[in-house]
């Protein structure tokens, strides 16, 4: 899994004087009308570090656009590969997604994976973590756990959430490592001390079944509380599911006591999860975010 980067850019500076003597940089869609370059479609230059944030920002906008709304995805393609061209991480990370989704061009695993090790090598620890991914499930190169866990690690070391919880998954699969719960707890914890929403599902379910720590079904209570208003689909699909679900009564009492003190919740802390707990728990997911 593959977990996407959404973090905008920096605001583009404007572009400053008046004189007609300097030509002014259009932010202009292009049309189909002539064939042109990326660059001169745009009017912006890549290798001009306030037009490379330009760039980016436009791709950004064309991308991530309000619900209910069509994103431009053929013009977001255009920018993120003048932007990735020009050497920027985060538009070869932006790029490799789209090959990965399939999205505006043809689903293509190998090149997703090139954009991904660019975007690696120069830095980016979320294109790490999605090399590391690759490798794990063997997605346009070969499948290597070893080479997996390298790139999670140095995602990690660069502070990558994401990558923490990943190292547990692999200790707790035992994929190229010795299969340990206790040590995947630990990179759990670590994950979820870093505010990973995987890390606090995981590390509630190590609680709440008593596998790699003791068993402390209220502690798994908060943490998978925690993963539920920070907006992990898991959890809310999983809070759904409750009522039917092998699950502590203290577990599911906990959650509705943090409904409650919340506000999300006016019903009895009973541990039932019926209608009215699961609209709760509709209305508490992604609170936090």
């Amino acid at each position: 899994m593959r977990f996407l980067v959404m973090t905008l850019t920096l605001l583009a500076l404007l572009a400053a004087g008046s004189s007609s003597a300097f030509a002014q940089k259009t932010k202009t869609k292009p049309t189909s009308d002539t064939p042109q370059t990326q660059q001169q479609q745009s009017g912006l230059d890549p290798n001009d570090p306030d037009d490379l944030t330009e760039i980016v920002e436009e791709a950004d906008a064309a991308y991530f656009v309000p619900e209910g709304e069509e994103p431009d995805l053929e013009y977001a393609f255009e920018m993120y590969s003048l932007a990735a061209g020009a050497g920027d991480s985060y538009s070869m990370n932006r790029l490799a997604l789209m090959y990965d989704r399939g999205e505006y061009v043809d689903q293509d695993f190998s090149e997703a994976f090139d954009w991904y090790m660019k975007a690696a090598e120069a830095g980016l620890p979320a294109a790490m973590s999605n090399v590391a991914s690759m490798y794990r499930h063997g997605e346009g190169i070969g499948q290597d756990y070893d080479e997996a866990m390298t790139w999670f690690r140095k995602a990690a070391d660069e502070g990558y959430s994401y990558a923490l919880y990943a190292i547990g998954e692999l200790y707790l699969g035992g994929y190229g490592v010795a299969e340990d719960s206790t040590e995947a707890a630990a990179w759990y914890q670590r994950a979820s001390d870093a505010g990973e929403p995987n890390g606090h599902w995981s590390l509630a379910l190590r609680y709440l079944y008593g596998d790699g720590v003791a068993m402390d079904t209220r502690k798994a209570g908060d943490l998978a509380y925690l993963a539920l208003v920070n907006g992990l689909d898991l959890a809310l699909e999983e809070f759904k599911e409750i009522s039917t679900a092998d699950t502590s009564p203290n577990f599911r009492r906990r959650i509705q006591e943090l409904l409650k003190e919340d506000g999300f919740y006016r019903g009895s802390v009973d541990g039932s999860f019926g209608p009215q707990t699961v609209r709760a728990v509709e209305s508490a997911f992604g609170s936090a975010l």
